[in-house]
């Protein structure tokens, strides 16, 4: 079969290629070469009008895909940068190595996961707390700033700790769903042999 099949996508590259290759100009058009004063070659055909063979719409596209790559290499190298730098806040805060410790210790991936996502949302609560209601109080004057970030960063701290605890959990029922799932779809094809 496979013989075949490459024997017939051979067959019809030349028979595609062939007629676009193998054509011969149109002779019926007399063109006649003239050199302007610049030195560029241009060609005018019996209408009168001057072919110079420059596609906009062309230069348009080029242009297009060229700014499109150099926006995607951008954003490569900002979403790399990202990376890192939050790689190395978590190793630099000890966030990581003692999520590892700690998966390391209980012999548990989940409880070193379960240690990082806590932590992390507790730090990032307490310093989303404290600098939003930081914020918030130089609109509504509550209570000096000292004060305003001091309370926001505890209820932050608080909040981040009660949601890294329910994400935590609310991760860990779509694994054991999806698991459920893979493991009833591989029961259904061992039990119907395809």
């Amino acid at each position: 079969m496979k013989p075949t099949l490459f024997l017939f996508a051979i067959l019809l590259f030349v028979l595609i290629a062939t007629p676009t290759l193998a054509q011969i100009a149109d002779t019926t058009t007399h063109i006649t070469q003239s050199v302007q004063a610049d030195s560029l070659h241009t060609a005018t055909n019996d209408l009168g009008y001057v072919e110079d063979d420059f596609a906009p719409g062309i230069f348009g596209a080029i242009i297009l895909l060229i700014v499109f790559i150099l926006v995607c290499i951008g954003a490569g190298i900002v979403l790399t940068i990202v990376g890192l730098v939050a790689a190395f806040a978590l190793v630099s805060f000890g966030i990581l190595s003692t999520s590892i410790l700690v998966g390391l210790h209980q012999k548990s991936f989940a409880k070193g996961f379960k240690t990082l996502l806590v932590i992390t949302s507790t730090l990032g609560g307490l310093v989303c707390g404290g600098v939003g209601l930081g914020i918030l109080n130089t609109f509504l004057y509550w209570w000096d700033i000292g004060t305003s970030v001091f309370i926001g960063s505890i209820c932050g701290m608080l909040a981040g700790f009660a949601f890294g605890i329910l994400a935590y959990y609310i991760i860990q029922r779509f694994v054991m769903f999806f698991k459920q799932k893979f493991n009833l779809s591989t029961a259904l094809i061992e039990e119907h042999k395809l």
